[in-house]
Order: C-alpha cells, then sequence, then structure tokens
C-alpha cells in the first residue's frame, strides 16, 4: 500500500480542476438546502406567533414558542443525513462512464491514494459541509430572531437543538434533571433514570446505524457505478422490510417466554434492561458493518475494470 502525500495533493488538485462544477453544485444544494428549511421553520413559528398575537396572548409564545426549534432540527438533520447518503453514493463519480473510467484508472497515482481522496472529499468533507451549514443557519436563524423578536426572550440555538436530537436528551427536553409539576421541581425517579439510559442505548444505535448505512451507500457505489443510489435505496427498503417482520417475529418469541404481566408490574426493569443492551449491541454490530463495508468497498475499487457486466 505505496501512499505518497505529493502524488496524492496532485491527484486531488486534478480532480478538484475536473469536476469543479459537480462538487460545487452538490455544495450548494446542501447549503441552500439547509438554510431554506430553517428560514420555512422560521416563517412557520412567526405565523403563529402572529396568530397569538391575534388573539391578544403574545407574550407566552413571544417567550418560548419561537424558540421551540425541534421540528425545525428534525427537517435540517434529516435533510443533511440525506445527503451524507447522497455523498457517500457520489464517492466514485469519476467512474460512471467509460471514459471516466480509463482516465481514473489510468492517472498517475496508487489505488489507495485515489481511494482516500475520493471517500475522505464525499464523506468527511461532506460531513464538515454539513456542520458548517447547520452554523450558517443558525446564526441566520438568530439574526431573524433578533430581528423579529428582540432579545427578549433570548435565542435557542440551532445547533444545540439538533444536537438534542443526536442524543435524545429527554433530560434537555424537559429542563434538565428535573421535572417541573405545578411550579414544584422534582427531581426524576428511578424509572424516569432508567428510561433516559434506554434512550442513550437507543440514540447510540441510530447514530451507528447512520454510519452503517452511509457504508452501505459507499459499497452500493463501488458495486455499481450509476443509478447505484436509487438501487441502493430499494434495496434496503426490501432489507428494512424484512428485519422489521423478523423483529416482530423476535417480539413475539420473547412474549411467549417473558410474563409480561409479572413484568410491568415490577416496573418493567428486566426489559428495559435488556432494551438498553440491546440497542448498544446493534451499535456495535452496526460499526463492525460499516468496517467490513468500507474494506470490501476498497476491495471492490481496486479490481474496477473499463467495463463489466454491471458497468459498461
Amino acid at each position: 500500500m505505496n501512499f505518497n502525500k505529493e502524488r496524492f495533493a496532485n491527484f486531488a488538485k486534478y480532480d478538484l480542476a475536473i469536476n469543479k462544477v459537480f462538487y460545487r453544485n452538490l455544495a450548494l444544494f446542501t447549503v441552500v438546502g439547509t438554510i431554506g428549511i430553517n428560514v420555512l421553520g422560521f416563517m412557520a413559528r412567526y405565523t403563529m406567533w402572529e396568530n397569538m398575537t391575534f388573539m391578544g396572548d403574545r407574550d407566552p409564545f413571544s417567550q418560548a414558542g419561537y424558540n421551540w426549534l425541534f421540528m425545525t432540527a428534525a427537517y435540517v438533520l434529516g435533510f443533511l443525513v440525506f445527503m451524507l447518503y447522497i455523498f457517500a453514493g457520489c464517492s466514485f463519480h469519476n467512474l460512471r462512464n467509460k471514459q471516466g473510467r480509463i482516465t481514473e484508472l489510468t492517472l498517475p497515482a496508487t489505488n489507495l491514494e485515489k481511494f482516500t481522496w475520493h471517500t475522505g472529499l464525499m464523506i468527511g468533507g461532506g460531513f464538515i459541509l454539513c456542520i458548517l451549514s447547520i452554523l450558517l443557519a443558525d446564526g441566520i436563524n438568530a439574526l431573524l430572531t433578533l430581528a423579529v423578536y428582540g432579545s427578549e426572550g433570548g435565542v435557542k440555538s440551532l445547533t444545540e437543538s439538533i444536537w438534542e436530537i443526536l442524543r435524545l436528551n429527554i433530560t434537555d427536553w424537559l429542563g434538565g434533571s428535573f421535572l417541573t409539576v405545578n411550579g414544584d421541581a422534582i427531581a426524576m425517579n428511578h424509572e424516569t433514570q432508567k428510561g433516559v439510559a434506554l434512550l442513550s442505548a437507543l440514540s447510540f444505535g441510530i447514530l451507528c446505524g447512520i454510519i452503517a448505512e452511509i457504508a452501505i451507500y459507499l459499497f452500493g457505489n463501488a458495486v455499481k457505478y450509476k443509478y447505484n443510489i436509487i438501487l441502493t435505496y430499494v434495496a434496503m427498503q426490501i432489507l428494512g422490510f424484512i428485519l422489521v417482520i423478523l423483529f416482530f417475529v423476535g417480539v413475539a418469541i420473547f412474549a411467549d417466554h417473558v410474563d409480561v404481566v409479572t413484568e410491568m408490574e415490577n416496573g418493567g426493569e428486566v426489559l428495559l434492561r435488556n432494551m438498553t443492551t440491546g440497542y448498544y449491541i446493534a451499535g456495535t454490530l452496526a460499526l463492525i458493518l460499516a468496517a467490513v463495508l468500507g474494506w470490501k468497498s476498497y476491495s471492490l475499487y481496486t479490481r474496477a475494470q473499463i467495463t463489466t457486466p454491471l458497468n459498461k
């Protein structure tokens, strides 16, 4: 695995020069899409605020409502995860036609150097672009909030809201480590803490699942150079349908071996513990799958040919 930094840099400069329009358009779509969702979310909250004003109840909503960014953050996060899949599925876009494959295979760089550049730019660079898009949208949201509402109710961070969603941080949504009931703060009980632990495990599983899905789209691009994103999506939908069926079969088998009534009377502690462990195991398996698919993608890339039955 010969890797030369100068040769790698020359290949990167060549690729950026040849495909600058493709990279620019993909980056602009990501940034504009993120900002657009953020602005639409702000407009929706503003419309609600105006309606509350018309009803003579401006203050309560102006203090909290326009800072409730959960829905906007959820849509932004969903869009950016979708874009990460697109980035991974476009990693080997140079190979989508015969002339591109001829050029790619004859360039003076090793397979490791070319593979590292493509995946690093599309996945690593795409991830950085997503973060920058969030920060830019966050700044625009802050400016719009200050311009319309002023600083009286504070400015909620879009970045913070997205982070809370990623962590499934119910304690932040509920106001920290305490719940407020009729104006009195009470500490979360043991059952609530177990629920938070379960959500943490679920968050870990979801994040690892996203990483695995990115690796799946990368693998799909290594197998098929054209229409690979659509084909990978269809394959994942079929696989997801099968997994859902297996999940419900597993739940049915589990229910046959567990006294559900007794379990619920005991607070569901065993069930919660098993589910928490299960999510951590599933997340770990997803990371292993991502590593295997990443290696397999590299292996397929090194064996790329000008024409194959799948890529003509």
